[in-house]
């Protein structure tokens, strides 16, 4: 047998190459043919063993820690950051901000008491426009109606009293010819002295009887209308020479 020959029965064979085997058993001479063994299946394959991970690079094991190092710092330094806001901002409330609040209330203070000094001003302003409008309304309805003077005479002479017997009456001489005749038979028991005055605008009137005097004249009445109203404006001084 040659040595090739010898080769070929000689060769391993893979246990991947041998299909389905069965055992072979030799039977008896001239006798009949051995039953065949069951047939027996080739062994599987073994499982492929998965290749072990490549070790981590130096650079990215470096950066990871640095990226862990770096967020680690991170978190303390907000943590520690916000730990110094807090006690930067109580001490600012304990010392700088009080006196600052201190500060804000007085302008605040200030603020109100100079709004309550315009409200006043502006009140006081539409006093004395009232004022100069009534000034105006009186000296229209003096002008346009003489006999605007009676209920003043008559309201002065009321004051005096039934005790009073005589009394002095004294007008502008342009209302002294409307009063006298209108009034002389109203007060028949009281002896009255009409006399004309030209120290007594028209619309007023001047009553004496014995010591006591109603000064009914424009500038007093005037005075004391506007007394109510907390205001104090002459009368000649703003109408002129009404």
């Amino acid at each position: 047998m040659s040595t090739a020959h010898h080769r070929m029965y000689t060769r391993f064979i893979p246990g991947e190459e041998i299909g389905v085997v069965a055992a072979w058993k030799f039977g008896r001479l001239g006798g009949d043919e051995p039953e065949p063994e069951p047939l027996l299946e080739a062994a599987p394959p073994a499982p492929e063993l998965e290749p072990e991970p490549e070790p981590e690079p130096e650079e990215a094991r470096l950066q990871r820690a640095y990226d862990a190092g770096h967020a680690a710092g991170y978190a303390s330094g907000h943590a520690d950051a916000a730990r110094v806001g807090h006690e930067q901002l109580d001490a600012y409330v304990g010392g700088q901000g009080r006196e600052n609040a201190a500060q804000l209330a007085a302008v605040v203070q200030q603020l109100q008491q100079r709004l309550a000094d315009c409200e006043q001003r502006q009140a006081r302003q539409v006093l004395d426009l009232a004022a100069e409008l009534a000034r105006q309304i009186v000296r229209r309805e003096l002008s346009v109606q003489p006999d605007a003077v009676l209920p003043v005479v008559r309201e002065a002479l009321a004051l005096l009293g039934t005790e009073h017997k005589a009394a002095t009456v004294k007008l502008h001489a342009e209302d002294l010819a409307v009063v006298e005749t209108a009034l002389r038979e109203e007060h028949a028991a009281l002896q009255v002295n009409w006399m004309a005055d030209a120290q007594v605008e028209r619309g007023g009137c001047l009553v004496e009887s014995a010591g006591t005097v109603v000064d009914g004249r424009l500038p007093a009445r005037w005075r004391r209308a506007l007394a109510q109203l907390g205001l104090d404006a002459p009368w000649q001084q703003e109408a002129g020479d009404a």
